[in-house]
């Protein structure tokens, strides 16, 4: 099941056909990325739904959910939940093509699979994340990080952004790794070679870092928004059908088409794998 995240959304609510109506229901999910658990409880009304109330932590970010309903002890229904933000407005969607709703969270969902197949996630979580040291001043990050926590070096706290005697690292400037906030003098950018062999790094190679973190998206990226709903319409018209096939040749006496053999490599729009070429092939720093 999915649950999309809409601007004006004031709580996430999960409903279920269940067995029974008027009948008390529990709850009891975990969040498979965070690994922390909640519960909930709901009745369900005349026609045997239950409206389940999520965890406010989904208000802010996104979630991949075991979902567990008991009645009187005994699980009844279980089911995989996904808390999402859609990649573009719904409601401008569903007025721009003039259709319903339902239509537009379905080509939305098609959309976004797409987009995520070719340039990978645009997801916004809170999570803990384990790299590894590289001997270097800085700690790459295989993915955008946007705010940082904790750090925690072979399971001793060494940052901790609350505590104003701990709070020791920071951000980069492009959001892809981890760096001293005190300036280094000499700044080990790379493997010590003989040279630099009594220099001090910051982040020791083979070590374990646990980093707590915002990762990801805090808003969805202009360009992004743009590639979801070129891609919604063309799902809706089926206009994707030949134009945007990489057709490099039409003729219209035989009726005759060929298309480029590059064209399942895509997405199936031009414009959109452009945009998507800016957030392919990511390469982490540091790493060779």
């Amino acid at each position: 099941m999915e649950i999309l995240r809409l601007p004006d959304s004031t709580s996430i609510q999960a409903s279920f056909t269940l067995d029974m109506p008027n009948t008390l229901y529990t709850a009891s999910y975990v969040d498979l990325v965070t690994n922390v658990s909640y519960s909930a409880s709901a009745t369900s009304n005349g026609s045997s739904i239950a409206t389940f109330t999520l965890n406010n932590h989904y208000m802010t970010y996104s979630g991949n959910i075991e979902f567990n309903i008991y009645r009187s002890g005994n699980n009844v229904y279980s089911d995989q939940v996904l808390v999402l933000r859609p990649y573009c407005n719904i409601n401008s969607i569903k007025q721009k093509l003039g259709i319903t709703t339902a239509k537009a969270i379905e080509y939305e969902s098609i959309a976004r699979a797409i987009i995520e197949s070719e340039a990978g996630s645009f997801s916004f979580m809170k999570k803990q994340k384990e790299v590894i040291g590289m001997g270097l001043d800085y700690l790459p990050i295989s993915e955008k990080i946007e705010t940082l926590y904790k750090i925690y070096e072979n399971g001793t706290l060494i940052h901790d952004s609350n505590d104003p005697d701990l709070n020791l690292y920071k951000i980069s400037v492009d959001k892809s790794s981890i760096v001293p906030i005190d300036e280094i003098q000499n700044k080990v950018e790379y493997q010590k070679v003989w040279r630099d062999r009594y220099l001090d790094i910051s982040f020791a190679t083979g070590y374990d870092y646990l980093i707590e973190a915002d990762f990801g998206y805090r808003v969805i990226p202009n360009d992004i928004q743009k590639a979801c709903e070129l891609l919604i319409t063309d799902i809706s018209t089926n206009s994707n059908q030949y134009i945007n096939k990489y057709i490099e040749v039409f003729d219209n006496t035989e009726f005759r088409v060929q298309f480029s053999k590059d064209y399942v490599k895509g997405t199936g729009n031009l414009i959109v794998d452009k945009i998507l070429s800016n957030y392919k092939n990511r390469i982490v720093p540091g790493v060779i």
